[in-house]
């Protein structure tokens, strides 16, 4: 699979989006790409990795995998920051800002 993008957003730099892995039917299966895509398999195949988006791996004879689930960062200025969110995201600052992380749902109320 295709490498996905690295991006700085959280304060370091995380490779997101990886493309998954394919197979053949001559049995050469692929890697996924970095970024948390899945591996391709002639047997069943690997899911993308969870909260980096991953696309899944193909499998030949035991079926694809799932891509990996997303993610959804905001950076805002902490000096702009209200506190008022629901899910459960982590929260962190970095310099000036404040990075907020949600894996599953949630919101933020600017």
């Amino acid at each position: 699979g295709g490498n996905g993008l690295s991006n700085s957003i959280t304060g370091s730099a995380v490779t997101y989006a990886g493309g998954g892995g394919g197979t053949s039917e001559s049995g050469t299966a692929g890697s996924g790409g970095t970024g948390g895509g899945g591996a391709g398999s002639t047997g069943t195949a690997t899911a993308g990795t969870a909260n980096l988006g991953g696309g899944g791996g193909a499998g030949r004879s035991g079926g694809s995998a799932a891509g990996g689930s997303g993610v959804v960062i905001l950076r805002v200025a902490t000096s702009d920051y209200t506190g008022t969110t629901s899910g459960s995201p982590t929260v962190t600052t970095d310099g000036s800002d404040t990075v907020i992380k949600f894996t599953a749902s949630g919101t933020y109320t600017a």
